[in-house]
């Protein structure tokens, strides 16, 4: 496990970069909020406050009357002062009414009257016409409904259109909510549009665009929570910011489909209510922690506010429930804001700020939107959360994210540091692993040497000793030497095939008749046993290389065999599309689920804990597992305990049949070495005696040395040699160089080369040498087979 005070270097310009973004993060919250205070304190005076009539136009005291409909009956008409704002005089925020607003108009020049005019209005319903001495001048009424919210507008009309003396100016609205008007401001379009513009872009087009803004950052947020469900925090927040910024873009978004005024108010009630409610889920998120009480009362909320706003409307009340339940909800937020001022401990000083000027805009907000829904705030203050919401939230979401690329930094830096230590660890494993295999190959090269020896010794006494009382003893002795030497070539066919020294030979091969060869080798040791060992009859072809292949499947027959007490072995061919499955089923006991990786490991014997040696060395299926990737073919293992088990290979079919086989070496039963001059090099004094001894009995004449030197001065003082039989590693070179130094004097010498190394680089140098070579200990029968093979180059065989 890696420690928290591992030290390990970092990418170039990694820890800059770190700070940079967090550093970055943190301002961009901070200026975000900021803005928004700026932005909010700016809305606190009215936008016309700075920009008066043209000083022609004078206004008289207006007048004002609620128009009857199906739900209100009307009033009359009355004296009013503007900005005129209906809750403050205890009147309904909805319904439809008209205004009369006369003014007098000094005489105008000719500058003046050839210019176009407007009235400007920054508090006017979106649902409102609007008359000018009689003559209609602007009207919009989307919907038939009052359903209107107060906006600015800027209404342009002809010059021809205004009077010297007494003018009148007619409006009739039509208002869901918020009734009222604000002053209205007369003169020349040219010196209006630039004060509308600003006011109208600040109070309407800023918002909608920061809420646009604000949904499409909380649906990057929402998916990221979705890819990954443990940023809770990350998914309330964007939840609640879509929800936010959606309520918000209603308000101005006029031209839209067009809603029931009561479903209209009563969506946005419940769409505010719920923002309360994902606020309180983001603030226990990002704080972690969780108040059972609080998570009730958020969804009692949830679940009553909305019914109770639902049956309001019913009845025609939704604007007097609002009125109650929304204290309710800015009093649900003290909970959460309490919990989020507790979290800016967690990041930076800047981060923190931030936070601390988010939840104090908030709370501002709110408050001002409550008391300009009871009517304590003029018409022209416009409600202030719609901008302060999705700034404070973004914000918000900055930090978060500000967090989460820390989180992903910080996985970056453990990944370097990870990958480093495995890196050290993987070099320390591989040193391991090359000392271990120097010191297989050092031991294996001199335990080979004496076994060698003393194989080619004991056939010689077996020879010899034939018919004499101490011949069993003598058979004992070569059946334990031959183990000796099973235990060692099996460690050499792993090392050859870990080291990459054995090539496949891709060929076709007939199955059949290997699986004939095999039954012939083992149905020996299947008599002996009880077993019966069937071979199916097969025509198959297969292409890959013949001696890797029989040596898997003569593993996998004898594995069988020897783990088989009753029953059988069955071998057998199948067909799986242009693949052949050669299967070896068994009766024995079977190998556990949890057992059959372990199978293929070296020396693994599930069934033989005491090691009995007639039960193998425990590298026959690792061979076949090693040759299988070596000739990129899959091996299947299926097995039941009790019942047995079937080992499958799987092996390409071959292409095209074309049999070749070579011819056997005629093997004389009598000195078949006779007359044969033979050079035996070898550094290991009993070794060399040992190959004298057996090339004598075969009728060669033997000439042996240990060195490089002692085979130069043979060379010279012997005049003709039919073969060298050298060692690879001599005392005072190898075998490259012996072979270089013979053919300097015999051009076309035959050579035989032997070894007991087993390391992988003189097994690959080795496997290009151009000569047979034989891996200690070996049989005499591999032995003289070899020789014989050599010595056929130059001279047959008499």
């Amino acid at each position: 496990m890696l420690s928290r005070t591992t030290s390990l270097p970092l990418p170039l310009g990694m820890g800059k970069r770190h700070r940079f973004q967090r550093h970055a993060v943190a301002v961009a919250a901070w200026i975000g909020t900021a803005m928004a205070l700026i932005l909010l304190i700016w809305l606190v005076f009215p936008g016309s406050a700075g920009q008066a009539s043209h000083p022609a136009v004078s206004w008289d005291e207006p007048r004002f009357r609620m128009l009857p409909t199906a739900q209100d009956p009307g009033t009359d008409w009355q004296t009013v002062t503007l900005p005129d704002t209906w809750a403050t005089r205890q009147l309904a925020s909805r319904g439809v009414a008209r205004y009369e607003i006369g003014f007098q108009l000094a005489p105008l020049d000719h500058t003046l009257r050839s210019q176009t005019w407007a009235v400007r209005l920054d508090r006017l319903s979106f649902q409102h016409r609007i008359w000018l001495n009689g003559h209609l001048i602007h009207t919009d009424l989307p919907g038939d409904e009052p359903t209107g919210r107060p906006l600015s507008y800027l209404a342009q009309f002809s010059p021809d259109l205004l009077q010297d003396g007494a003018n009148r100016l007619d409006i009739e609205v039509l208002y869901g909510s918020l009734g009222g008007l604000s002053q209205p401001i007369m003169g020349p379009a040219d010196d209006l549009t630039v004060g509308y513009t600003i006011q109208a872009l600040l109070s309407q087009q800023l918002p909608l665009v920061i809420n646009v803004v604000a949904a499409a950052f909380a649906s990057f947020l929402i998916v990221i929570w979705l890819r990954r469900r443990s940023e809770v925090a990350m998914g309330a927040l964007g939840l609640l910011c879509v929800v936010v910024s959606v309520r918000n873009c209603t308000y101005y978004i006029v031209h839209g489909p067009t809603l029931a005024a009561d479903l209209s108010a009563w969506l946005y009630f419940t769409a505010q209510t719920s923002a309360t409610v994902l606020l309180g889920w983001f603030a226990m998120a990002i704080a972690e922690k969780r108040h059972p009480l609080f998570v009730k009362v958020l969804w009692v909320v949830e679940i009553a506010f909305p019914l109770a706003a639902g049956l309001a409307a019913q009845r025609g009340y939704l604007a007097e429930i609002r009125a109650v339940l929304y204290p309710g909800l800015l009093l649900l937020m003290l909970p959460s804001l309490a919990l989020l001022l507790q979290v800016h401990k967690r990041f930076s000083r800047w981060s923190a700020i931030g936070i601390v000027l988010g939840i104090a805009v908030s709370l501002v907000a709110g408050f001002h939107d409550y008391l300009r829904l009871v009517g304590s705030f003029s018409v022209n203050h416009t409600y202030w959360l719609p901008l302060a919401s999705p700034i404070t939230l973004a914000s918000y979401g900055l930090v978060l994210m500000h967090r989460f690329v820390e989180a992903t930094n910080q996985a970056e830096e453990l990944n370097v540091q990870l990958e480093a230590k495995v890196d050290e660890r993987t070099r320390e494993l591989s040193a391991a692993n090359a000392a271990k295999g120097h010191f297989l190959a050092a031991a294996s090269h001199d335990l080979r040497q004496p076994v060698a020896a003393v194989g080619l010794l004991s056939g010689l006494l077996r020879d010899r000793l034939q018919g004499n009382p101490i011949h069993d003893m003598t058979l004992r002795l070569c059946d334990a030497v031959h183990a000796m030497e099973g235990l060692l070539n099996g460690l050499l066919d792993l090392s050859r095939l870990e080291a990459g020294a054995i090539k496949p030979h891709q060929q076709a091969i007939d199955l059949g008749a290997m699986l004939d060869r095999i039954q012939s080798h083992e149905q020996e040791a299947a008599r002996t046993k009880g077993l019966r060992l069937r071979i199916h009859p097969t025509r198959a072809f297969a292409h890959s290389d013949p001696v890797l292949l029989e040596q898997m499947i003569r593993n996998l027959v004898g594995n069988a065999l020897r783990y088989t007490s009753h029953g059988g072995v069955l071998v057998g061919v199948r067909r799986r599309q242009s693949h052949w499955l050669v299967q070896v089923w068994d009766t024995g006991r079977g190998i556990a689920t949890e057992d059959q990786h372990r199978i293929f490991e070296d020396f693994v014997q599930l069934a033989n804990p005491e090691r009995n040696r007639a039960k193998g060395l425990g590298l026959g299926l690792a061979i076949v597992q090693r040759s299988a990737r070596l000739l990129n073919i899959d091996v299947e293992l299926q097995s039941r305990v009790g019942r047995g088990s079937c080992f499958s290979i799987r092996v390409p079919m071959a292409a095209a049949v074309t049999a070749l086989q070579a011819a056997p070496v005629a093997v004389p039963r009598t000195r078949p070495l006779e007359d044969r001059h033979i050079l035996v090099i070898d550094d290991d004094d009993t070794l060399r005696l040992a190959l004298r001894e057996r090339l004598r009995e075969w009728g060669a004449l033997v000439s042996t040395g240990s060195s490089l030197e002692e085979l130069e001065e043979l060379l010279q003082r012997v005049m003709s040699v039919d073969l060298l039989l050298t060692d690879h590693r001599l005392r005072d070179g190898d075998s490259l160089q012996a072979i270089d130094l013979a053919r300097e004097h015999h051009p076309e010498l035959p050579v035989v080369v032997i070894t007991g190394d087993t390391a992988a680089e003189p097994l690959l140098t080795l496997q290009d040498i151009g000569a047979p070579v034989l891996h200690k200990p070996f049989q005499a029968e591999d032995l003289l087979s070899a020789l014989l093979q050599s010595c056929q180059k130059t001279r047959p065989l008499t």
